[in-house]
């Protein structure tokens, strides 16, 4: 039997907090495989400094590439329209193991919001959620089909590095994987914004 995180979010770009928190993820929960999920289209998020999804894969791929483990999937970024995580999962269900246990792992930030979920009910029903301590205080919750993972809460957010990159500074290693700064760097990924802080 295997046991598989699935790891959505913007990844814009992947950072060090994402790694810890993945690596965390499978040890406490004995993963076999953890695949991280860029978003396509985010139903519930603005997607107005969203880098193209084929430069946040990248990124991402070129993190990953030191992470036994652990892998991106393309899925939502190829799908037209808006990406729901009932779609996702369903699909990926499909192409694993009949027996294989699913986690998705969410940051506690989301725990509000996720009753409103689209198909929520049909998400508990083919996964469990695996809650990770996110820089704030998260919205507690009593729903025992959650399972808060005992782990350092991340300090570093893609909104710090994003700035950080528009102020032409290079991010320290210890919050951008420098595979990341290079790719980033080298396609001028988020010159925009900084182009447009000077206006």
């Amino acid at each position: 039997m295997q046991r598989v995180g699935l790891y959505g979010g913007c990844f814009n770009p992947v950072h060090q907090g994402h790694l810890a928190a993945a690596r965390g993820a499978m040890r406490v929960l004995a993963l076999d495989r953890v695949v991280f999920i860029p978003s396509g289209i985010p139903p519930l998020k603005g997607a107005e400094d969203l880098a193209p999804g084929g430069h946040r894969l990248a990124m991402l791929r070129a993190a990953l590439a030191a992470e036994p483990g652990m892998e991106a999937s393309a899925i939502e970024i190829d799908r037209q329209g808006p990406s729901f995580t009932v779609d996702t999962a369903t699909d990926l269900r499909a192409t694993f193991p009949a027996d294989t246990e699913l986690f998705f792992l969410l940051g506690d930030d989301c725990i509000g919001r996720l009753p409103h979920w689209k198909g929520i009910d049909r998400l508990h029903a083919m996964l469990r959620f695996a809650i990770l301590p996110r820089c704030g205080n998260g919205a507690r919750s009593d729903d025992d089909r959650l399972i808060r993972l005992d782990l350092p809460k991340v300090s570093v957010s893609s909104t710090q590095i994003r700035a950080t990159l528009a102020r032409g500074t290079r991010p320290a290693a210890s919050l951008l994987p420098p595979a990341v700064l290079h790719y980033a760097e080298q396609h001028q990924i988020y010159a925009s914004v900084r182009e447009q802080s000077r206006v």
